[in-house]
């Protein structure tokens, strides 16, 4: 019993040995890959290894990403309409008709005129004798002076045209042209403020029979014709040569006119006055 026994110890301590062998061969081979300084970089058994670093990669920009233009995102300004006053100043640039001028207002560019009609009256259509004669009387009150623009209470017609009363060296047009018995009293709801003044002229030139009231026709002032000069030619020398002399006898030399350059005298305008005389203007 006490052999036995003994075997079984012996076989028992010598499988311990064996078993104790083979955990220190394991443990040798894991702490080949450690540091030699023997610390730890981090867990137990963890080696470090050094990997190449690869190339970056770009990485492509999704399709769906779409871009919007400057344009799309900021919204264009609005213009911006600037009203004209009810009074203002302006120049006269041009004489249309009896009642319409060409104005370029304060404060606006040289080349930016607007289209006014006077308001309250009516002349007859600038082919016509009466309204040849209120468009040179226009002309005469109005054309390149600084006139005062009055607004009543529509701002255009329907063709285009400003309305208003034009005032030209302290005197409204509209009525002044009325008085003269060139345009007739022709005020329209609700452009009624110089209602009175207007048909007040009116009939002061009816009882005064001037322009449209007297029955007469204006006749156009006759265009004054300066005769020109029309210089004699020269003789040239192929003519002198081909001349043969003459037998018969000769007559009085006469000396050729040198040719002169003579300045045309300006001819008069033709003008046309309500009361059918003639005046010239140089």
């Amino acid at each position: 019993m006490n052999r036995n026994r003994l075997s079984a110890v012996r076989l028992r301590s010598g499988a311990a040995a064996l078993l104790l062998a083979s955990l220190l061969i394991l443990l040798s081979g894991c702490t080949q890959g450690l540091p030699a300084n023997g610390a730890s970089g981090g867990s137990a058994g963890q080696a470090t290894l050094e990997l190449p670093t690869p190339r970056p990669t770009v990485a492509p920009s999704p399709v769906s990403t779409r871009v919007m233009p400057v344009e799309v995102l900021t919204p264009p300004p609005t213009a911006t309409i600037t009203p004209i006053p009810a009074e203002t100043l302006g120049l006269v640039v041009e004489v249309l008709s009896g009642d319409t001028i060409a104005v370029v207002m304060d404060g606006d560019p040289p080349d930016l005129a607007y289209q006014v009609r006077y308001l309250g009256i009516a002349v007859p259509d600038p082919t016509e004798p009466w309204g040849t004669v209120a468009l040179e009387t226009n002309k005469r009150l109005a054309n390149l002076k600084v006139v005062r623009l009055v607004r009543d209470q529509t701002e255009m017609d329907d063709e285009g045209y400003l309305l208003r009363y034009v005032y030209a060296d302290g005197e409204m047009l509209n009525v002044e042209l009325v008085e003269q018995g060139l345009a007739q009293a022709d005020v329209q709801s609700p452009d009624t403020e110089f209602q009175s003044q207007i048909e007040a002229a009116e009939q002061r030139a009816q009882s005064n029979e001037v322009g449209l009231w007297s029955g007469a026709t204006p006749t156009p002032t006759p265009v004054l014709v300066t005769p020109t000069v029309q210089p004699t030619e020269e003789p040239t020398a192929e003519t002198e040569a081909t001349t043969e002399p003459d037998s018969s006898p000769e007559p009085t030399a006469t000396r050729p006119l040198s040719r002169v350059t003579r300045t045309p005298t300006p001819t008069a305008e033709t003008t046309v006055e309500p009361t059918g005389e003639s005046t010239a203007e140089p």
